[in-house]
């Protein structure tokens, strides 16, 4: 399942972006949002400035750090609304899971739920630069730690959760491992597909079959 779906924070992370940001008005959102994609997507985040970014949206210093603490706080907030804009939601069609008690359906359900979500991402080319600088970044920056705190306060994750266990329930998943402990797992592979299609070695349907081969092989019941 593509996911934002990221390893456990070792500590607190706090919120972002600063609960401020919600209340302001939606076209100056629309705006930070737009201006800020483009910055990170053309100049990557390392190379992406903050400070330029204010201008071109137009506003003072001042107001910026009032909506969000730091660059790194506008990053997330860019790449969860990318991803949003991607797949119609943050990624995981729980309604359209059946909840059965065989094996090879469970499986079937998980194949065709994460195929679409590939096949989603990889049509959203901004997205796509975003997620290319996540990756570039590595699983030990703090972003990754950051995201997970989001995630994980999100329906969503709890989705994928109540699926993994319902799986563990009928026999598919295995429970010789703590799931949290295999979706850390699962990130580590995701980042390693990002990067082997970014160098060019995987092409997109690659990607996305390798993809379901390896969850169901990190997740299926070892027999």
């Amino acid at each position: 399942m593509v996911s934002v779906i990221f390893d456990r924070p070792v500590g607190p992370t706090g919120r972002m972006p600063l609960a401020r940001y919600e209340s302001i008005d939606e076209s100056l959102k629309t705006r930070i949002l737009d201006v800020s994609k483009q910055e990170f997507a053309t100049h990557g985040y390392d190379g992406a400035s903050y400070n330029k970014i204010i201008q071109k949206i137009g506003i003072s210093k001042g107001s910026m750090y009032y909506y969000f603490e730091n660059k790194e706080d506008l990053f997330i907030t860019c790449f969860l609304d990318a991803f949003a804009h991607a797949t119609g939601s943050f990624g995981f069609d729980y309604a359209s899971f059946s909840f059965g008690d065989d094996e090879e359906a469970y499986w079937n359900s998980i194949k065709i739920i994460s195929t679409k979500q590939w096949n989603d991402v990889l049509q959203h080319p901004l997205f796509m630069s975003l997620m290319r600088q996540l990756v570039s970044l590595g699983t030990d920056h703090s972003i990754f730690r950051k995201l997970n705190a989001e995630c994980e306060g999100l329906s969503e994750y709890s989705d994928i959760m109540s699926i993994l266990e319902h799986g563990v329930k009928i026999g598919a998943v295995r429970d010789d491992v703590p799931l949290n402990v295999l979706i850390r797992m699962n990130t580590e592979y995701e980042v390693w597909l990002m990067q082997e299609m970014q160098e060019e070695r995987l092409n997109e349907q690659q990607v996305v079959d390798k993809f379901f081969e390896m969850f169901k092989q990190l997740f299926e019941t070892r027999r």
